[in-house]
């Protein structure tokens, strides 16, 4: 692929095309190759995987994946090359059970801190959910934000923040959706991010997410109108500073 990348196994495979663990033969380094033919996509699709690999490009930061390449193939498939990572997703993790207190905690500031590069970088996730957080080794301290396929870049001088739906879709994911999103506001800015990122440290310190339901509307009205079960209330040993943030 792109005279550069060695496909050696496919590692999942999904609606917009597959991921495969490649050879990276100018840096003999292993490297993940998500590949899609552009024929299948439509114009939407096509600019949002684009999107997504200029937006990485521009993010160098532990816990943010990297960027290695990016093109099309003459047999008119796209591609996006990333470094590989061995571990488990923070979703597969909490499957098992919730995190302590302290991991919690190395979690929130590591993935805070690569939030915090993207927004001054004008970049605003709104995806941020448990499946999109890749522990590294396993290991809490070495979370690692993925996924920056319906990231935005904030146009010079708009500070209020970006572009958030299609007319009559929301885009997101219920569980972790702000209030902005869920009521399908135009704009949406870093605030949504943080507010999903609050959703995954209640999750990690409870097991589930704050706001459950058992389909979309009934998810975007506990979003839009409900108040969480407080955090003590389902783990008495959080500490109330951490119960209050």
């Amino acid at each position: 692929i792109g005279g550069r990348f060695e496909l050696v196994a496919l590692a999942g495979s999904g609606g917009m095309g597959a991921v495969y663990r490649a050879l990276d033969r100018h840096s003999g380094a292993t490297v993940a190759v998500k590949l899609t033919s552009s024929r299948g996509l439509n114009p939407n699709d096509m600019e949002r995987f684009v999107r997504e690999a200029n937006l990485l490009a521009l993010l160098q930061h532990p816990g943010v994946v990297s960027y290695v390449a990016h093109g099309h193939t003459p047999a008119g498939y796209l591609y996006l090359a990333m470094e590989w990572l061995d571990g488990e997703d923070l979703a597969a993790r909490l499957v098992r059970g919730p995190l302590s207190v302290r991991e919690s905690l190395l979690l929130l500031r590591r993935v805070a801190d690569a939030l915090s590069l993207a927004h001054r970088r004008g970049i605003v996730h709104r995806d941020l959910k448990p499946s999109n957080l890749f522990l590294r080794q396993g290991a809490v301290e070495r979370v690692t934000l993925l996924d920056f396929g319906i990231a935005r870049m904030q146009s010079p001088g708009a500070s209020a923040g970006v572009a958030a739906t299609q007319t009559g879709h929301v885009i997101g994911t219920p569980e972790y959706m702000a209030p902005e999103q869920a009521r399908g506001e135009r704009v949406i800015g870093p605030s949504a991010d943080v507010f999903a990122l609050g959703c995954v440290l209640y999750e990690c310190l409870c097991g589930q997410p704050p706001f459950v339901a058992e389909h979309v509307a009934a998810q975007l009205a506990r979003v839009l109108f409900e108040e969480p079960a407080p955090l003590r209330s389902r783990r008495p040993d959080v500490p109330e500073p951490v119960a209050g943030l």
